[in-house]
């Protein structure tokens, strides 16, 4: 033993903290606090007391297995490289719950100062993430997915919805008295992170924060001892989906209703004098006007290039074409796309051209509209022809495509673990795959990608690693089991969600943390 015990102690659990505040601000300090982790491990020694609880611990056998099926699949894999690749991206599935596992469990109040310290740590980040965005730290923000300073703005919305539960938690169900200081954060907290959530436009992030919103209502719901309320809470609740599809219908309908075209009443010439443009056969709509219609490109670079560094013909700051951009923009104004018409424009209009913003909703920084709109336009788009390329949801049908078939063509063993990037490259190779080299992506479904790397046999071994230890542990009843089982069963149908370093470290972390961790209450006696 290199150090008295109440040292290692110590070190394992500000480990743990320093752990749970590098998930959303470094990659780089993630990693380094896990290699801590294992080495003060390996130095306090004790092995034979750890074998013992490990070896009286099913729970956590069955939890490595996770790790051990990945070690398996190398049997059957051609790709060594990206399998040894793959088996250390998932080195947290090993680490974690063999550390955490077999030493003194931590109590109940040392988790919850793991868990102060995340939220505390997430609410940094977004902060950093404002700052970055009015210009108060270095860095250029062109897109919504550049809000997410330090880790990818997917993993980093996973991590605000799950800090909004912790907070919602010890607000309000916890039975402890908080410090002030916390009593304070918490309420605002609540109200910021979903403010921010919805800026980041993470719609991976934003659904699985409705969906655990909408079922712990429905549990709270049966905590009514009126029968009468409780009915009328229960259809409220009820109703809320139905509202949600309605007004996703009423944006549909809204994209597209479009301005009609009467030929006998297009105007052929600018006040100026100068043709228009006029290309009626071109679908592509902006809020409802035709982006093709009254065009007067001599005119717009003319003004253009009066009012701007940027060349007319040259590209935004996101790496559009600044001609079509500003094209979009307009239409999106229901403006003509001439002097006069430009003349309407403000400072600010121009400055979100340059960044490249095509339509002026875009600008809404606090509203759920825009990112359904962007949406159905990418849909939109491509049924009238265009690339799939940079378009994220339709690619996500052709990733999801791509992975059915390939699972369905090794359904029973999986390619292993190493096979799965060239599994894809050789099936968009045979399908001559619209998608650009770079774009040829993996499935953006974890239990899709388990059936692939292992078959359908490994795909059920993995999820009875993952599921089984919670019922063995009893867990199936505690609040904060529950919320990231169920943000993390989400995010893996929609995301690779273990298979970055990120991704590993943050379901290996939490999952050690409320498994085989204490158990949380969902509600508060009496």
């Amino acid at each position: 033993m290199m150090f008295p015990k109440k040292v290692h102690d110590q070190i394992y659990f500000w480990s743990l903290v320093f752990l749970a505040v590098s998930l959303p601000l470094s990659i780089f300090f993630t990693s380094v606090f896990q290699f801590v982790l294992i080495g003060n491990w390996i130095a306090e020694a004790k092995f034979r007391e750890k074998w013992i609880r490990f070896r009286s611990d099913p729970a956590l056998w069955i939890f490595l297995a996770l790790f051990l099926i990945h070690l398996l699949g190398m049997t059957w894999t051609n790709n060594l490289d990206y399998g040894l690749k793959d088996l250390r991206i998932k080195l947290p599935l090993l680490v974690l719950p063999l550390v955490v596992g077999t030493v003194t469990p931590l109590t109940k109040k040392q988790t919850d100062l793991i868990l102060h310290f995340f939220v505390g740590a997430v609410c940094v980040a977004t902060l950093a993430s404002v700052f970055a965005l009015t210009g108060l730290l270095p860095g250029e923000i062109n897109d919504f997915r550049d809000i997410s300073l330090f880790i990818s703005h997917i993993r980093f919305a996973l991590l605000i919805v799950l800090a909004i539960a912790i907070s919602f938690y010890f607000l309000f169900l916890n039975d402890e008295k908080l410090p002030v200081f916390l009593r304070w954060f918490y309420p605002v907290n609540l109200v910021w992170m979903p403010l921010f959530l919805i800026a980041l436009k993470s719609l991976s992030g934003i659904v699985i924060f409705i969906i655990l919103t909408y079922l712990f209502l429905l549990r709270l719901t049966f905590r009514i001892r009126d029968i009468s309320l409780r009915f009328m809470v229960f259809v409220f609740i009820l109703i809320i989906p139905l509202v949600s599809l309605a007004y996703v219908g009423t944006v549909v309908k809204r994209f597209y209703t479009v301005d009609p075209i009467e030929s006998a009443e297009i105007d052929l010439k600018t006040n100026e004098g100068n043709l228009y443009m006029n290309l009626s056969d071109r679908k592509e709509i902006e809020n409802g006007h035709h982006v093709w219609m009254y065009v007067c490109i001599s005119e717009l670079e003319r003004e253009w290039n009066r009012v701007s560094d940027i060349d007319f013909n040259g590209i935004t700051a996101n790496g559009n074409s600044l001609q079509h951009t500003l094209i979009r923009y307009m239409t999106s104004m229901g403006l003509r796309k001439d002097a006069v018409g430009f003349s309407r424009l403000t400072d600010k209009d121009i400055k979100a051209i340059e960044k490249g913003i095509a339509n002026q909703i875009y600008l809404k920084k606090f509203s759920l509209y825009p990112r359904i709109y962007e949406i159905i336009w990418e849909i939109h788009r491509v049924r009238l022809g265009y690339s799939p390329n940079d378009k994220s949801i339709v690619q996500r049908w052709l990733y999801l495509e791509a992975g059915l078939s390939i699972a369905g063509d090794h359904f029973w063993t999986g390619v292993g673990t190493g096979d799965i990037p060239d599994a894809f490259n050789a099936y968009y190779e045979k399908v001559q795959s619209p998608l650009e080299t770079d774009r040829r992506r993996r499935a953006h479904n974890q239990f899709l990608t388990f059936v692939i790397a292992f078959g359908i046999f490994g795909f059920m071994a993995c999820m009875a690693a993952i599921l089984v230890p919670v019922w063995i542990r009893k867990k199936w009843d505690s609040c904060m089991t529950v919320v990231f089982l169920v943000i993390m069963g989400l995010s893996m149908m929609n995301e690779d969600t273990i298979e970055t370093s990120a991704g590993a470290a943050s379901f290996a972390f939490f999952y050690v943390i409320t498994i085989f961790g204490p158990h949380y209450k969902w509600f508060r006696d009496g």
